[in-house]
């Protein structure tokens, strides 16, 4: 995992794509902060259960809000495991998902305290 929990350069863009409104950023922060401990408890099942269909679906959409918001190491988590699931080779989806739900707990609290 990289030392890099949030790329600022990342919110800039999402900033800028949303039309540089600071208050619509916060508000797609807030968003992520409330919808993410759903798709993780998504993530936790789908490993419990060894579901990896639901555990590659589930895992592309934290990849995805990752990225968008510059959680660069979440990101790069929720695309190894998702690749694995994709190929049935993941080795212990439990121990992934808590790996990934440490990225997670990284990503919330540097995006709780990120200032423009």
């Amino acid at each position: 995992m990289t030392d890099v929990v949030i790329e600022k350069e990342a919110l800039l863009r999402l900033l800028n794509v949303i039309g540089g409104d600071p208050e619509d950023l916060q508000e797609l922060l807030e968003d992520f902060e409330e919808t993410t401990p759903g798709t993780l408890q998504e993530m936790k099942d789908a490993a419990a259960n060894e579901d990896l269909t639901a555990l590659r679906i589930s895992s592309h959409s934290l990849k995805a809000n990752g990225r968008d918001f510059g959680a660069v190491a979440l990101a790069d988590a929720c695309a190894q495991l998702e690749q694995a699931c994709r190929e049935g080779t993941v080795s212990d989806p439990v121990a992934e998902v808590h790996a990934i739900s440490e990225e997670l707990s990284r990503a919330r609290v540097a995006l709780s305290e990120f200032t423009l």
